[in-house]
Formats: C-alpha cells, structure tokens, sequence
C-alpha cells in the first residue's frame, strides 16, 4: 500500500515497499541476536557466532601498513575489484581447476554476504523462489526476502550425514523457481557434499533451469582426507553456477569484510550493476589484505585448521560425555558442530526456548538449531572456532545445566521442568505402533542388531550402519534415544509429531501403512535399546528380540546415584539373560560389564584397548587379526565404534576384506 507524502507544496507517492511491507518478514540475524543479548549478560561463555579465535597473521597487516603509508588505500578501486586482486584470484581458481576470466567474471565483495545478496538481487525478480537447503545458514533468509523472493526449504539427509537430498530438491522445485542457495561446506553441520549428490543436484538444476549459488566460505577448513567438489568444477554446469568464496574465515579477517563471486560473465555482469549500486567497491584497504592473504598466508591456514581439527576433537569427546542429551553426526569441515538434542531432555522440540534457557541460567550462548530451517529444530549450533579455555568453560556448564547440579556461577539449582505424563491418546497410540512394529518385523525377517548402555550408542550405531551398508542393506534408526514410543519408530524407519494429538493420528495412519504395506527390504536393522525405568528391557523385548546384543558402557551420564546404576545394570542383565553368548558383545571398559563377560563364555569383549597408536597411525586387534585404520576416529567411542563394527560384521557375513577396506576409508 502507498502513502502520501507533502513537501513545499508538492505530493508524491511512496512506493509499498518504504513503508515496511518488504521487510515485515525480515529480522535480525537469529545468530547475531543472540549475541546480542549475551552481551547484556555478565560472565557469558560463547559458541554462538562463528568468529575465529585468532588474530589476522601478522604478514597480512604489515603488508596493509605498507600500501597505507604508500597511500594506495585512501581512493576507490574499480567495481569489480583491484586488478592485481582478481588476477590473484583467478590464478588461485586455475589451480584448483576452475577457469575464470579476471576482467569479466570474478567480483570482489564487501563479505560473503554482501556476493549472496547481490546476486540474488541481480538475478531473482519478486515473487521468485528460491530453493534453500535446511538446515543452512541463517543470513540467507533475510537477504532473499529483500531480493523479494520467497524461500522454500529443501531438507538434507540428516542419517547420510546430512548430504544434499536431489530427490527432495527436484520435488521442491515449482514454476516459479529461480535459484538454488547452498553452503559447502555446510554451516552449521560441517557436511561436505558428496561430489555424487553434488553431480545429481546440477542435473536437477539443469532440469528445472535454476542458478546454483555455491557459497564455499569453509573450503580451508576441511579435515581428515575429506575432500570437496565444489559445483564450480563441473564445466557442463559452469554456466549456471554462481561460487561465493570470503577471506574472513581462513585467514581470521572477519572485521575486514572482503570475498568474492565467480561465474559465468553473463550472469557477473548483472551482479556487478547491483554490487556497483551497493558498496561502489569493496573497501580497498581489505582489498589489499585480501592480495596479501593469497600471496602469504597459506601458511597460517594450514595452522588454523590444524588447530581447529583438535579442537573439533575436544567437542566430540565433551559431546560423548553427554550422552543422555546429544546425538550429533561428525562435521567434517568448518567450526560448526549441530548435535540433535535427544528427545528425553525437556524443551528438545523447542530449540529457542531451550538456547534461551541455557544462556539464562547456564550462560552459555548457543544458536538455535531452528534458526537454520525447519529441519534444524530439535538441534543446537555450537561454534569451536573460539579458544578452548571457552570450549571447556561452556561444556562445564552444560554439564551442570543438564544433570541439574548446583550451578558452577551462582550456586543456585538448575531445574528444568518435568515433562507431562503421557494422556490418553499417547496411551493408545503407542499400543498400535508396537502391534506395527511387532507385524512388521514378522513380515520382513531382518537380523537385528541391538545397542544398549549409555555412552557411544549412537556412535557404534552410525559406525555400524556404514560398514554392513557397503553389502547389506542396512537399516539404522533416526532417533537418537530409542523411549517405548522410539523403538516401534525406529522399526518402522518412522518419526513422527507426537504433539499436538492430531499430529500424532497423521503420524500413527502413516506408520501403519509402512507396517503392512510393501516397503524396500532390509537385511539388518540397527536399533537402540534405550533403558531408564524398572520394565524397559521387558517392554522393548516384547516389540524385538535383538538377534546380536551389544553393550556400551553403563555409567550414567550426570550422576553416580546407586539407586540408578542399580536399575541400569539389573536391566542389562535382564537384556543379556535371553541372548546366546556367541552373538553377546560386551564392554570390557566398564568393570559390571567385564565381570558380566567372564561369567558367561563365549561373550565377546570389546575396548577402547583393542585399537593401539602404531607409529603416525592406528591399529585393530580382534582376536589374532590386526587390521590397520584409516578412519578419521576420535574419543572412546569412537574406538570402540570401530571394534564392535568389526565383530559385528564378521557375524552377519562380511568378509575380513570387507571390514579392512572400511577401515582404511578416510
């Protein structure tokens, strides 16, 4: 809607868009509004923003303080960009095999963002859509709303580590869409998109006639042999792929605010008229870090994503620490961790409410996970680009905040709020999903792998999962901590709302139907068998009997009550009574475990112990076969992981060949 505005005697019209409509749904960063209120905080810890906890290297800023003092940062630079600079840029992409002309198809930005929002002002007309990857980077949002396009969500496979999803993609793909947005890696799961998927989403680009804004801003940091495809290496796809690069994050250079865009000249040379019309130029002082940054630092690269490979370490180590909360997938790249918060612990459905508890009472600043997309809800962000004094210091909290200790900063109780009992229509419906699962199971006949105990579930499971998937077809569940309604779930391959009741109907028609109707066959199912109260194991063995057990250390994860290690260990035995000793994996690092195996022959026992440091690397023991490892692996768990993936396959019949070829993957 217009108004009228007066003035020395004339009237003229406002276009809608001045008054507010455009920006009615844009809002402040929901990464940047936490900071926001953590600084009105005393004694917050952050992982909230990803900021690099490192300076900008010194030959970066004596390089800058000399073309100051030569006076070669006091005037603009041409639109696109220093010349030296993009040629600089265009010599760095040739050698990474991307080919770009420096005059007419590379633009230096002021940021990463700064490319994204020009690009899509350049290229989206309003009412457009774009197709956005959830979870992804929050800051697209907004700047697709000002472009005045229309957002749709497009969810990654969260159980393949969350890898782009073509099938979802091509599906989401309606008249009216424009652009496709993504970051590779992604922020905030730390994926790097397989270069397969990546290859079937530019066919499904081509397809539907979308431009791909690649947005690569965490390409230096990329750990372990992982390596990335970006989309601008495929030539046939060269002429729809916009790639967005930054110098903030390799070279700690946040506050300078430079990157850059490549792409065809075509679409470059629409982009430049609206970075023109924006910022003129980058700053040109930036620009000279920027050349700087290029020509000397990749030195200090190499040493900044050293030091955030054994930080990310320390997160996954605190991460197993927590088991009775978090379920996460390991990032392989970036500073990003975004563990899913389990659904046992109050407040998991509702990511903001539980960020802005833990910064009230723990203070400790998080990001919430929906603030990354839909899919993103049930997850929280955290950042371990800061130092590891504050990794540490935040964990400690989190620690306390979970378990409901007295508080580390005031002395008072953390206590969250009991969760409401299960009312009539939870009642009847979890009856009808364990007849399911029941019905299920006796139609298809799987062999089932079972994993009780409290720390490394979900690590064993994932591990498991990828080694049997390389010849079986293998079924891991996507809950993370597997409550009576989780284990019929998981059976089916199933989530659903279980809040409000009409959710749960919807969900429950649907878990039918994959109970009985035909569905892909599976080989092996990998289960969870969550334990809490007296009567847990009864129930799950009266929806499965595991055809393989194996148990993960008992300790619980907040407290040593003896009340409650009593229940564990009772239903453990309970579990372990009905299941024959050759098919029985028992952990030896737990001592109930250990001496549960050495009364019960034939039970295998597994340990952190069985994998030993052989030179720069790695070695498996499992009986008299030693196997050499390869595998990014990080923690007790993770080691463990490994052994009881190998025992695990030798009894559903893989091969020894099999499970060294896995074990030498990177």
């Amino acid at each position: 809607m217009s108004q009228q505005a007066r003035g020395g005697g004339r009237s003229w019209t406002l276009p809608g868009w001045v008054n507010g409509s455009r920006l009615a749904e844009v809002e402040l960063s929901p990464i940047k509004a936490v900071e926001l209120e953590a600084s009105r905080i005393p004694g917050v810890v952050s992982l909230a923003q990803g900021i690099p906890s490192f300076d900008t290297p010194e030959p970066i800023k004596r390089y800058v303080e000399e073309r100051l003092a030569e006076g070669l940062c006091g005037r603009y630079s041409l639109t696109p960009g220093l010349r030296r600079l993009r040629e600089a840029i265009a010599e760095r992409l040739s050698n990474e095999g991307m080919r770009y002309d420096p005059d007419g198809e590379i633009i230096v930005t002021a940021g990463s963002i700064e490319a994204i929002a020009a690009s899509l002002l350049a290229l989206i007309e309003p009412g457009d859509e774009v197709l956005v990857v959830s979870p992804t980077y929050a800051s697209y949002l907004p700047a697709i709303r000002l472009a005045g396009g229309v957002p749709r969500f497009v969810p990654l496979a969260e159980d393949a580590n969350f890898d782009l999803d073509p099938e979802a993609i091509s599906a989401a793909a309606g008249r009216r869409c424009r652009a496709l947005v993504l970051c590779n890696p992604n922020n905030p799961t730390g994926t790097v998109f397989s270069a397969e998927q990546t290859r079937r989403m530019l066919a499904v680009a081509e397809r539907e006639n979308l431009v791909v804004i690649a947005d690569e801003v965490y390409k230096d940091f990329v750990y372990c042999g992982a390596r990335i495809h970006s989309a601008a290496m495929e030539t046939s796809a060269r002429d729809r792929v916009i790639r967005v690069c930054s110098f903030s994050k390799a070279y700690a250079m946040t506050g300078w605010r430079v990157g850059f865009l490549h792409g065809p000249a075509a679409l470059v040379g629409d982009i430049l008229k609206v970075h023109d019309a924006l910022v003129t130029c980058a700053p040109v002082i930036s620009q000279h870090a920027a050349l700087a940054a290029l020509e000397l630092g990749d030195e200090v690269v190499a040493g900044f994503r050293d030091e955030f490979h054994r930080r990310r370490n320390e997160v996954i180590e605190r991460l197993d620490a927590l088991p009775e909360v978090f379920d996460y997938q390991k990032p392989n790249a970036s500073y990003f961790v975004f563990p899913r918060i389990k659904d046992t612990v109050p407040l998991a459905r509702d990511s903001r409410g539980l960020a802005a508890d833990i910064l009230t009472r723990a203070r400790v600043a998080l990001v919430p996970g929906v603030a990354f997309g839909p899919t993103g809800e049930a997850h929280l962000r955290l950042c371990y680009a800061r130092s590891s004094e504050d990794i540490h210091r935040a964990f400690d909290r989190l620690d306390d905040y979970f378990a409901g200790r007295p508080s580390r900063l005031e002395g008072g109780r953390v206590t969250v709020d009991a969760a409401a009992p299960p009312g009539p229509a939870h009642r009847a419906g979890l009856a009808i999903l364990r007849h399911g699962a029941r019905a299920h199971l006796a139609r298809t006949r799987p062999r089932v792998v079972a994993i009780a105990g409290t720390q490394g579930k979900t690590v064993m499971k994932r591990t498991l999962s990828e080694l049997l998937g390389r010849r079986l077809r293998v079924r891991a569940n996507p809950l993370s901590y597997n409550t009576a309604i989780g284990l019929p779930l998981a059976v089916l391959g199933r989530t659903i709302e279980t809040r409000p009741a009409r959710r749960l109907v919807r969900g429950l028609a649907g878990a039918l139907r994959t109970a009985y109707a035909g569905q892909e066959p599976v080989d092996v199912m990998v289960l969870e068998f969550g334990v809490r109260r007296p009567g847990d194991v009864r129930r799950h063995l009266e929806v499965v009997r595991p055809d393989i057990v194996v148990v993960a250390p008992l300790a619980p994860s907040f407290s040593q009550e003896v009340d409650a290690l009593a229940i564990l260990r009772g239903e453990i035995e309970t579990l372990c009574a009905g299941i024959p000793p050759d098919t029985l994996l028992l952990c030896e690092d737990d001592p109930f475990l250990a001496d549960m195996a050495s009364r019960m022959p034939g039970a295998a026992r597994f340990g952190s112990r069985d994998v030993e440091h052989v030179g720069d690397g790695l070695a498996l023991h499992v009986g008299d076969t030693v196997w050499p490892v390869g595998r990014d692996t990080v923690g007790a768990s993770g080691l463990r992981a490994l052994s009881v993936a190998a025992r695990v396959a030798r009894l559903v019949g893989l091969s020894d060949a099999d499970v060294a070829t896995f074990l030498k993957a990177s």
